[in-house]
């Protein structure tokens, strides 16, 4: 059975880089009908916060992504011990008293001025725990390619002699990143690790702790960068690529999903999909080798796609997320459960995200009016022509008598017949009234203008 896990810090919010990789990571385990571990990787004591963990467990679950075991590896220090231990009996590990000035200092001696020098391995054999501070590093051994096959890179080989003993516990008594992933990687009994580029020498440096510890090798997929059209790399340091900026701005969850998805996976040429879609064409034979570039307007189209497509119900239910996670209030004729489903409904396939949506629903709800300067003109026009203002007339006659607002094809009707009685297009009608109910030369489908605004409408056509 497939097993794959999303390891991120909670050092910061969840980004798009990180957040790719847990749906890469989902998207294979539900293709394969596997399971996917969530791990804190929260080692780093001075930077993890669980605010953050929480912050991410909270994306994730208002993306869809769930998942089928946890962990934090705080919570698995003795666990990490006792495998340290074990190093230092078969001699594979050893204590290291070397401050950072000491290896400065040797390497200062031989003319190596690179403050990220490699260890020199000048503890290396110690066996008995010291009385003071220490750290315990891995010996690596001698000089020899380290091979293994990836997904997406192919065969890749790394000699040891670009690595050095590396720590694997820290001298609070923590254990190192690379230390502690292959300890849970093998407990847990990943078959796969999926996970970005910039893993690829640590890779390297878990392999020989695998061998050494006797562990199964599990297949990688070392995944090419995520760009911003910049072409650099996304960082979770820049506000507007975590999800939770996202989800304020108005992306539906379905959208990002498959925003995210499309970074560096494709289907043919498909590039809108649902979640069960994602579910049933994702494979990592189909991972991309080049890097992807995120845009950000691709991102407000497919979420425009997705608001169009999602049956009513559950576009309402996000609608509803959405005000409820950016505060953002129901007023005036919102507030009455049939207008509302009605004005979204009929004006969400003219918005790419519900934030711009919620602002038109409200400015309906609350009767809001102001004429743009540059309808201004086109009204005045229009209204020079005679048969125009005639016809103008008899449909606000028509719409004082109207006793039912919801027959489209009565209305739908009297409009052209009242355009064809007075020898006028039809379409100048229409722009004639849409400049006078909303003060705009481009407005909603005039007859869903009429059911929005109700009563309103005649009040505003009586208007000077």
């Amino acid at each position: 059975m497939t097993k794959v896990r999303f390891a991120p810090s909670p050092t910061g919010k969840l980004h798009l880089g990180s957040a790719r990789t847990a749906v890469f990571n989902w998207l294979y385990a539900r293709h394969t009908g596997g399971k996917l571990v969530l791990r804190i990787e929260d080692t780093d004591l001075s930077r993890s916060q669980e605010i953050y963990t929480e912050s991410i467990i909270k994306d994730m679950k208002w993306m869809g992504m769930d998942y089928d075991e946890f962990y934090k590896q705080s919570d698995r220090f003795e666990i990490y011990r006792s495998y340290v231990d074990k190093l230092l009996e078969m001699g594979k590990a050893y204590y290291c008293t070397c401050s950072r000035e000491d290896l400065l200092a040797r390497n200062s001696a031989k003319g190596l001025m690179d403050q990220a020098a490699k260890y020199d391995g000048n503890c290396r054999g110690k066996k008995e725990k010291p009385a003071g501070d220490f750290v315990v590093r891995l010996d690596i051994g001698g000089d020899r390619d380290i091979a293994f096959k990836d997904v997406v890179k192919a065969r890749i080989n790394v000699n040891t002699k670009e690595l050095d003993d590396y720590v694997i516990l820290k001298s609070d008594g923590s254990p190192t990143y690379n230390f502690a992933v292959v300890v849970d990687d093998a407990l847990m009994e990943m078959t796969h690790i999926i996970r970005g580029e910039d893993h690829i020498t640590n890779t390297t440096k878990q392999i020989i702790l695998y061998e050494n510890l006797g562990f199964t090798i599990p297949q990688f997929a070392h995944l090419p960068l995520v760009m911003g059209k910049d072409k650099a790399p996304l960082s979770k340091r820049k506000g507007s690529t975590n999800i939770e900026y996202y989800r304020a701005q108005g992306i539906l969850p379905s959208a990002l999903l498959n925003a995210i998805a499309r970074l560096g996976w494709s289907h043919g040429n498909d590039e809108v999909f649902t979640m069960e879609e994602l579910m049933r064409y994702f494979d990592i034979e189909k991972l991309s080798k080049s890097n992807a570039v995120y845009d950000e307007e691709k991102m407000m189209w497919l979420n425009g796609k997705h608001m169009r497509a999602l049956p009513l119900e559950k576009f309402i239910q996000d609608f509803e997320e959405f005000l409820k996670e950016t505060n953002l209030p129901k007023q005036g004729k919102m507030l009455e459960n049939q207008w509302f489903l009605m004005a979204l409904d009929g004006l969400r396939g003219r918005h790419s995200n519900l934030k711009s949506l919620y602002e038109e629903t409200l400015s309906f709800a609350q009767n809001v009016f102001s004429m743009d300067e540059k309808a201004l003109p086109v009204l005045e026009e229009l209204k020079k022509n005679v048969d125009i203002e005639k016809a103008y007339v008899e449909v606000k006659k028509w719409l004082l008598a109207m006793k039912n607002w919801e027959n489209r094809a009565e209305i739908e009707e009297n409009l052209k017949s009242t355009a064809a009685q007075h020898s006028v297009k039809l379409g100048d009608l229409i722009q004639r009234l849409r400049i006078q109910l909303t003060g705009k030369t481009i407005s909603p489908d005039i007859i869903l203008l009429f059911r929005l605004l109700g009563e309103e409408t005649v009040k505003r056509m009586e208007r000077p």
